[in-house]
């Protein structure tokens, strides 16, 4: 049956998923339903007349990572979220990892995408090496993907002074928490979280810069909370430093 909604879409898309396909036919079935949902182009209008029309709707959305990511579906048995990322023309949006699995199509206006390959090993968390490895544009039914951590690192951005939109569809993730953002320029990776935890995360890192031992006192109750394990993990690196 032919895709034109995001309930067909959601309703087909999970009964691949519960088939445990192997990834290369999850791919290629998982891409062919999402260029079917993409390339209809009036499903969506309800969702754009919502965010600039019904705050209650605007207010329920969830604090993402990205400010620019919406999500529009998420599996009631966890197995995958649909998400529409708008893109600004002339925002250059930083190169990032995924902590999951993605299928991204091309929904409204064309967008390109750059792929990187990071050639680093890995053993400093605030170090990356990246390199260009792709660069393809997009149009509206026209689809990509993405895997996992270090296998899924790209950079998404508007074309032609248009602002666009993608629909990205996830699996469960594999790391959650934070994605990394990389910067080429000066080789350094950063873990970006979501703004109700990044606050938390910023006070870490700022007695990572404090020798004094309140600070360390901090960090090692940090360390051994119950916080989840990213957390955690920034209490270690701010102690590394602060020991430096």
């Amino acid at each position: 049956m032919e895709i034109n909604n995001l309930e067909q879409f959601a309703d087909q898309f999970s009964t691949l998923l519960k088939g445990k396909p192997e990834w290369p036919d999850l791919l290629k079935n998982g891409r062919e339903m999402l260029s079917q949902l993409v390339s209809n182009p009036n499903w969506f209008k309800p969702v754009l007349s919502k965010l600039a029309l019904d705050d209650a709707f605007l207010k329920s959305q969830w604090h993402s990572i990205d400010p620019n990511d919406l999500q529009i579906y998420r599996s009631p048995e966890k197995l995958f979220t649909v998400r529409a990322f708008i893109w600004e023309p002339n925002v250059f949006y930083p190169i990032h990892d995924h902590g999951a699995w993605g299928i991204v199509g091309a929904h409204i206006n064309q967008i390109r995408e750059r792929k990187f390959a990071r050639v680093d090993d890995g053993s400093d968390s605030n170090f990356a090496e990246v390199v260009q490895t792709a660069d393809a544009t997009l149009s509206p039914g026209e689809t990509t993907y993405v895997l996992a951590l270090n296998e899924g690192i790209h950079q998404m951005q508007a074309v032609n002074n248009n602002t666009s939109v993608t629909i990205h569809v996830y699996g469960s993730p594999v790391r959650k928490g934070f994605i990394n953002y990389f910067n080429p320029h000066n080789n350094t990776a950063r873990r970006m979280y979501p703004p109700s935890v990044e606050k938390k995360v910023l006070a870490i890192r700022t007695l990572g810069s404090i020798p004094e031992s309140w600070a360390e006192d901090v960090l090692n109750s940090v360390v051994n909370s119950s916080e989840s394990e990213f957390i955690r993990n920034e209490g270690r690196y701010s102690l590394i430093k602060l020991k430096g």
